[in-house]
């Protein structure tokens, strides 16, 4: 059984109730069901509820697993309102499967802050000099994902503000996904799986719906896969459901209530 906060200790149940409130928050502002970060962190799902509704016997070691989901300084759970990451500048990246709606919503932000706008996929055929295609024919995944690597690498080292729309495979490489989290503000977009699918058609593409039923089973299991790793970006925001200009509007109140650009 956990322990509760000491009640005969004012100060100790205020700031558990406290840190309870902030880890509530970052949760929330980042999309995360508890069950998701609980399998991300290690922390059980009752604590997780107990911490959240100031109840939980707060130790450093939970609160040091928690910040590294959460990107943040232990101390910053405590003190509430995480320290600006100076590494990831004013870059935002928009991750997810394709037909979630990062190019649409990736050129409407660059166009409305004067930015310039990246797909990841052009970046590394410039990088590699080949059409993505190739690269992939030529050297395999293995050689795709060096080239996403010195991709990202050369948009750090040639951009401090910048849209960037990145492929969900991204979370199969670690190294790459880890890198792009750490020198760019991420958001996840997000979407159910018929409205990916029927996106994709409507850009042209009829391979999606040769079954229709078969592919909105298999991109509705791999989005359950890909659930802990995307729920790993800084912010989500939700394209199901609404229309584009309303989508373009909830991710300009992101981007201005978070400090990216």
């Amino acid at each position: 059984m956990t322990a509760r906060p000491d009640d005969s200790d004012p100060a100790l149940a205020e700031l558990t109730r406290r840190i309870g409130g902030h880890v509530r928050a970052l949760r929330r502002a980042r999309g995360l069901p508890r069950r998701v970060l609980s399998e991300i962190s290690g922390v059980s799902e009752r604590y997780l509820a107990q911490l959240e509704s100031g109840n939980g016997n707060v130790t450093v070691g939970i609160l040091h697993r928690l910040s590294l989901v959460f990107g943040c300084a232990v101390e910053d759970l405590v003190a509430g309102g995480a320290r600006p990451n100076t590494e990831k500048g004013h870059r935002l990246a928009l991750l997810g499967v394709r037909g979630g709606g990062k190019t649409t919503l990736g050129a409407a932000i660059s166009a409305a802050r004067g930015v310039p706008f990246i797909e990841m996929s052009s970046q590394i055929e410039t990088v590699s000099g080949m059409d993505v295609g190739e690269v992939i024919s030529l050297y395999g995944q293995e050689g795709f994902r060096r080239y996403e690597e010195e991709a990202i690498a050369s948009i750090i080292e040639d951009h401090d503000r910048v849209v960037l729309a990145v492929g969900g495979g991204i979370v199969e490489a670690a190294a790459n996904y880890d890198l792009l989290l750490r020198h760019f503000h991420t958001i996840w977009v997000k979407a159910s799986s018929a409205e990916h699918i029927g996106r994709v058609r409507a850009q042209g593409d009829e391979r999606p719906m040769a079954g229709f039923a078969a592919a909105e089973e298999h991109l509705s299991n791999m989005l359950e896969q890909r659930e802990a790793d995307f729920s790993r970006a800084d912010l989500v925001i939700s394209t199901s459901g609404v229309s584009a200009d309303r989508s373009v509007a909830e991710l300009q109140e992101l981007i201005s209530n978070h400090a990216i650009m």
